[in-house]
């Protein structure tokens, strides 16, 4: 204690200069990288300001191959692989320019270190290359050298880099799930055929075996980017007595046939695109299946099947017993070739569930007037309260009611004034006043209406004839509310 008493100052003094030393020695690291970090950035710029010219030319066919391939390999230091694989990678290819970035990639010698360091052969040199730069940085070499083959999966999948696919249906065994899931994703990309089957063969474990530890979200995606002319290696997955392998079977198909038929209201599935085996088991098989799910996601296939059984398979669908498999029926008939059946599927607007009276609704709303007039004849002669409740929502959604105004105006007395005194009674009058608040110009529209409706109890619409009564510049107008609001105040009284 003595000691220190005595030696008090020398000891703090001493402290203050190993601490100052040691912030010294952090600034002078910290000042280091950023030095570093900045000659890695300018020369990342300085490159792609020079040479991304060249690699955009070359895919768009405006810079020769072999001269751009020269200029290409010109570029040197020990950072020239990964220079090499930004200037290629972060270029935007159009349709049609894989190939060229392929063959571009491959030449260049990048494709074959990709290939390497997915099989695990990362040497020493390429992960202190990674460790020099900032965004390589990680805790754990094992963790980067997953992060490098992670991303050589990838790059080989962005080039659609086909003699890769054997390497990359091996990944799939890998012990990493994550590097599972980016290899089913860079096959996704590639679509070779012949990776399809073991992507199904994946599936298949990852449903049936607890062990497995890659994503069925990824496999599943992964098997749905794939044409739809490779749906029939699915054929013995939709007989597998698993009913879920069965389920995601033709949950599979049926997202590759509606990729297909998008924006094509002519699309159908014959045997030029469809297997006849496959299409057979769909009419044949799975409407039957005892799993609801599968009988669900076989009703929209069946719908675009141009095959006589067809129909009356989908109509039978219509009455399952399972309300989600009436809701993708209902769905599925939601073609313009199914208008002659809009009587038959009318009749599920008075169905149990909220959900199958809802798309029956939008299904035959779809159908153009002629869906119109259906829902109309339920909407007045139907005493089912929630049916008459979900087409009055879908009229309001759909914005059919400045044509029900305007045709009640312009017609009278017709089906269209019923249709509006019935949405009066029931109180569905928020986006009536609404129209007619917004529609000031149109004198005649709501002249007819405060003939018709004026004398009306709703409130909305009570209070919209107020407020035409006392701020209306028109006076026929303001004198037809003011008589109903006279009229309404005698019924009140009375």
């Amino acid at each position: 204690m003595p000691f220190l008493i005595e030696h008090l100052i020398e000891i703090v003094f001493v402290s203050f200069v190993v601490v100052l030393l040691g912030n010294c020695f952090l600034i002078g690291i910290a000042l280091t990288r950023r030095q570093r970090r900045r000659k890695y950035f300018h020369r990342i710029d300085a490159l792609r300001e020079k040479y991304g010219p060249v690699v955009a030319g070359i895919l768009s066919g405006q810079i020769a191959y072999a001269q751009g391939l020269q200029e290409l390999r010109g570029i040197s230091g020990s950072d020239r692989m990964v220079m090499l694989e930004r200037l290629c990678l972060e270029q935007k290819t159009a349709p049609g320019q894989e190939h060229a970035l392929g063959r571009l990639s491959e030449d260049l010698g990048l494709v074959k270190i990709w290939q390497q360091r997915l099989m695990g052969q990362i040497d020493p040199a390429s992960l202190k290359a990674a460790l020099a730069h900032p965004e390589g940085l990680v805790d754990r070499v094992s963790a980067l050298q997953f992060l490098i083959r992670a991303k050589s999966a990838e790059n080989l999948g962005a080039i659609h880099h086909e003699p890769s696919w054997p390497l990359l249906v091996k990944t799939l065994e890998d012990p990493h799930p994550d590097l599972q899931s980016v290899a089913a994703r860079a096959l996704s990309e590639i679509q070779h055929p012949g990776s399809f089957p073991a992507l199904v063969a994946q599936m298949h474990k990852v449903v049936l075996e607890s062990t497995s530890a890659l994503s069925l979200r990824a496999i599943k995606a992964a098997l749905i980017s794939f044409p739809l002319e490779t749906a029939d290696e699915l054929l013995p997955s939709l007989r597998h007595p698993n009913p879920r392998v069965r389920f995601l079977s033709t949950d599979i198909i049926r997202e590759m046939v509606e990729r297909e038929a998008a924006g094509r209201p002519d699309f159908f599935l014959d045997k030029r695109n469809l297997e006849p085996g496959l299409a057979e088991v769909f009419l044949v098989e799975l409407p039957f299946d005892e799993n609801p799910d599968v009988r669900a996601r076989a009703a929209p296939v069946i719908s675009y099947l141009a095959d006589s059984r067809a129909l009356p398979l989908l109509l039978t669908l219509l009455e399952d017993a399972a309300w989600f498999v009436r809701l993708h029926t209902v769905r599925a008939l939601a073609k313009q070739r199914f208008l002659p059946q809009a009587g038959q599927i009318a009749r599920t607007l008075t169905d149990s569930n909220w959900r199958v009276r809802e798309a029956t609704v939008r299904t035959l709303r779809g159908f153009g007037s002629a869906g119109r007039e259906r829902l109309t004849e339920h909407f007045l002669g139907t005493s089912d309260r929630y049916s008459r409740e979900q087409i009055a929502d879908e009229f309001q959604r759909a914005g059919l009611i400045p044509e029900l105004l305007s045709q009640c105006a312009e017609n009278g007395n017709g089906r269209e004034t019923r249709v509006l005194s019935s949405l009066a009674e029931m109180g569905k009058t928020s986006y009536i006043v609404s129209v007619l608040t917004q529609g000031k110009g149109n004198g005649r529209l709501r002249k007819r209406f405060l003939q018709k409706f004026g004398c009306s109890p709703d409130p909305q619409i009570q209070h919209w004839v107020e407020e035409v009564a006392q701020q209306e510049s028109d006076s026929e107008l303001r004198a037809l509310a003011q008589a109903a609001l006279i009229t309404n105040h005698q019924h009140g009284e009375g």
